[in-house]
């Protein structure tokens, strides 16, 4: 069988990995075989030099863009794990959350009030006022009955909310599958509606309400964005609801451009790819010439686009809510293979420990590399099915995927793991996996793996005696 070049797909080096010379992978000075022995798999690998790196270039590629004032608030549902937020939070990027839990889990790691934003489309009344309470930056409001509660809450506790009104421009990246286009209106919920005249009519609601303060704009259009231009063009959208807001007196101190930038060396499935692969197994692979462009490519299409929609000179405080651009690409999972099927005429199947039913669901929807990681050189020569170890056929990790020979017992590496492989996992019928730290040869726990006697904490068992 004709196999594809490697100098065309990628290989552990984008990354930054190494291969030793035993052909394992190496991650932060570790062999990953190494790291499977002693911790078991499935098992995530968070490379910690890499995750802080890529925080900070993403912080100083907009300080560096952009006149005004920036925040960079990286979005807890990304990736919720303490140990993970932490390395962020010590790169200088603050917090966005979207729950009560996130919210906790933000005061616990240290983040003060000020350094917190809220999102989200569903804030129940004891959020808000914890949200108040706890003196967060600012509440991104979702409707206006939201607003009118919000209201209502800071004038009980006697306190002022600063908001920041959250608009759908209707504007939905090219390709972009409807499960990831936040900012149509048509396929998403969130926001005010700004095509029917509704973000228009909420600023006139606006000056009623004495407990919450108007600070500005926010939006999200979208996520897996690899056209920089997208955030310029959304934001001219959004011209007329500027020039309303300056004509009534309203200051628009903040413009908040949301997250959505592009995991360097993943990639999510536009809706043709998805139906050609649902429907037909054809599997999508990554090129180096689709990896994405550099932070420093956003940073100037959305300072670009704030500059067409704002008075001369005039520079709003920008904010950006990052995730998977920051979190993805350093992060590996590990995966043992159980066993090889063979079914005569058809393609073989890989059965592994992990797969969408409990620690790999983003697979259903993005490609990842996958490398054979204890022999990464062995040459790609058959296509195949590798599935998870759950008792239904769609527990896949990927079908029709080109790889190498592979033997029960060898290990596979899914590329970029890190973000919301975590956030959706699922321990249906097995424990979640540990969650490790490297650099520099030395390895720590993040997160052990679950037991037994945790997955069922939460039950109420009586023992029947006999």
């Amino acid at each position: 069988m004709k196999t594809r070049s490697h100098n065309k797909r990628l290989m552990p080096k984008d990354w930054e990995f190494s291969v030793n010379s035993s052909g394992e992978l190496i991650i932060g000075d570790c062999s990953c075989v190494d790291l499977a022995n002693i911790y078991g798999t499935p098992l995530h690998i968070v490379d910690e030099h890499r995750l802080t790196m890529t925080a900070k270039d993403f912080l100083q590629s907009f300080t560096d863009a952009y006149k005004g004032k920036t925040s960079v608030h990286y979005a807890f549902k990304c990736n919720p794990v303490p140990g993970v937020i932490d390395l962020i939070k010590q790169s200088g990027l603050k917090a966005e959350v979207m729950s009560e839990f996130e919210l906790e889990l933000a005061l616990r790691l240290g983040y003060a009030g000020r350094d917190i934003i809220v999102n989200g489309p569903f804030k129940p009344d004891r959020f808000l006022s914890t949200c108040i309470e706890k003196d967060v930056r600012l509440v991104i409001v979702d409707s206006l009955q939201e607003l009118k509660r919000l209201n209502l809450i800071a004038e009980r506790l006697n306190k002022k909310a600063g908001i920041l009104l959250r608009i759908n421009p209707d504007y939905t990246p090219k390709g972009m599958n409807k499960g990831s286009a936040t900012g149509s209106r048509k396929g998403c919920s969130l926001g005010f509606d700004l095509k029917s005249g509704e973000a228009f009519r909420v600023i006139d609601e606006l000056p009623g309400m004495d407990h919450v303060h108007f600070n500005g704009f926010h939006f999200h259009i979208g996520t897996g964005i690899r056209c920089p231009e997208d955030y310029r063009k959304a934001l001219k959208s959004l011209k007329k609801l500027i020039d309303l807001s300056v004509n009534r007196g309203m200051e628009v101190k903040i413009m908040d451009v949301g997250g959505g930038y592009a995991a360097s060396l993943t990639w999510e499935m536009t809706t043709r790819e998805m139906l050609l692969y649902q429907a037909l197994d054809r599997l999508p692979v990554i090129r180096k010439k689709r990896i994405k462009k550099d932070f420093k490519d956003y940073a100037k299409a959305v300072t670009d686009g704030i500059l067409l929609i704002f008075p001369q000179g005039q520079w709003p405080e920008l904010i950006t809510e990052p995730g998977r651009c920051i979190a993805s690409s350093s992060q590996i999972l590990l995966v043992g293979v159980h066993h090889v099927k063979e079914r005569e005429g058809l393609k073989k199947w890989l059965t592994t420990d992990g797969g969408i039913g409990t620690v790999s669901m983003p697979t259903f929807y993005e490609y990842h590399e996958v490398f054979l990681c204890n022999d990464v050189q062995r040459p790609l020569s058959q296509h195949v099915n590798i599935n998870g170890p759950g008792c239904f056929a769609s527990d896949m990790v990927y079908r029709n995927k080109l790889m190498p020979e592979v033997r029960p017992g060898e290990i596979l590496a899914i590329m970029d793991s890190g973000a919301y492989f975590t956030s959706w996992e699922s321990n249906f019928g097995f424990p979640r996996p540990a969650i490790i730290a490297v650099a520099d040869g030395k390895h720590r726990i993040l997160r052990r793996r679950e037991s037994f006697q945790e997955m069922m904490e939460r039950d109420v068992i009586e023992v029947l005696k006999i």
